[in-house]
């Protein structure tokens, strides 16, 4: 305080320096710090001097500091109990399902639905149940056009739920509305092969968040024609699985096929970022295999003809364990060989 001057009082920054993201204002009131600190991978602590000055230049220094915490966070990659920390309102989460199982000679899976959901209220010193759920098999061999996948299974923090992928869709399956297309998940598996139907639906609710939304799921990707002999990508978190196109002889056919790529978050670390939830690939009718979407999903199998290892050839490739990725579908002519399961789902909280 200082009656001389009636209030008439200025205030800099005088050394030091504030938390990056954080910025000083001298009001009338004093020195008004605001803004958004940066997040540290560390906690870190800013030293500064504040100075107030009168009308008559008499000054008084006074020093501060200020700690800025890093993010504390849990990864759950099995079911259980996230016990909320005293004084603990809020939390940033990311809740990844579990991927569709892949096509026999057909569709990619699905990927897992995907929530991130930051500021999430939740009660000081209270409990969230959570599930992740496991990734659904794939087609098996021998008989595969006949037996079909399974979805993966959903995962859940207290009242979000992400839904499993869609398991790919087979060749010639006697059901050629259920079995042959790709069937609806948080993301959608791909159509069996030939199949010109679109792929199966996604089903992952969208709700206002994140650049307006923070469910996230994608259909699966289809055959365009006969004679394509490819089915259709899985969907992914961030994309459509991808359309198959009539090939050019010798080569899987061109661009489509692919499982759609995932979606990219940092909420592990604060800096690193990792994709979840992408597609799995659809099986190939030609010799090089069909890549799935950037976030675990699994690439498809090459055919039986071209490629003499009946199980890293013909068989689809799993989707990555706790990324919620697609299951690979297995290739053509791959009767001996399984399609690849999804991937196991995740659940990630953070808080400061």
């Amino acid at each position: 305080s200082d009656p001389e001057s009636a209030g008439d009082v200025t205030y800099t920054l005088e050394s030091g320096s504030l938390p990056s993201g954080l910025s000083g204002t001298s009001e009338s009131s004093g020195f008004r710090i605001a803004g958004t600190p940066s997040v540290p991978g560390s906690d870190t602590t800013s030293t500064f001097t504040i100075r107030a000055k009168d009308a008559a230049s008499n000054t008084s220094d006074r020093q501060f500091t200020i700690t800025i915490t890093a993010p504390v966070y849990q990864t759950f990659t099995s079911s259980g109990t996230f016990s909320v920390p005293s004084g603990v309102s809020s939390v940033d989460v990311l809740v990844v399902a579990g991927g569709g199982g892949g096509g026999y000679e057909g569709g990619g899976g699905g990927a897992g639905g995907l929530i991130f959901r930051p500021g999430f209220t939740v009660t000081p010193g209270g409990t969230v149940s959570v599930t992740v759920g496991d990734g659904g098999a794939g087609s098996p061999g021998p008989g595969g056009q006949s037996n079909l996948g399974s979805n993966g299974q959903d995962s859940v923090f207290g009242t979000l739920t992400a839904k499993g992928g869609g398991y790919g869709g087979t060749k010639n399956h006697p059901n050629s509305t259920t079995g042959r297309h790709g069937n609806s998940g948080g993301s959608g598996g791909g159509t069996g092969r030939d199949m010109t139907s679109p792929g199966g639906g996604a089903e992952q609710p969208s709700q206002p968040g994140e650049s307006g939304n923070y469910g996230f799921g994608n259909p699966g990707g289809r055959a365009t024609g006969s004679s394509t002999h490819s089915g259709g990508g899985g969907g992914g978190a961030g994309a459509a699985g991808q359309d198959s196109v009539a090939p050019d002889t010798g080569s899987y056919p061109g661009s489509g096929s692919k499982g759609g790529v995932g979606k990219a978050y940092t909420i592990a670390d604060g800096t690193t970022s990792v994709y979840y939830a992408g597609g799995g690939g659809a099986g190939s009718f030609y010799s090089s295999e069909i890549p799935g979407g950037q976030g675990g999903g699994g690439s498809g199998g090459t055919p039986g003809y071209s490629n003499p290892d009946a199980v890293t050839g013909y068989g689809g490739e799993n989707g990555t364990a706790n990324r919620g990725g697609g299951g690979g579908a297995s290739g053509n002519s791959g009767a001996q060989s399984t399609a690849g399961t999804g991937g196991k789902g995740i659940v990630i909280v953070r808080w400061t």
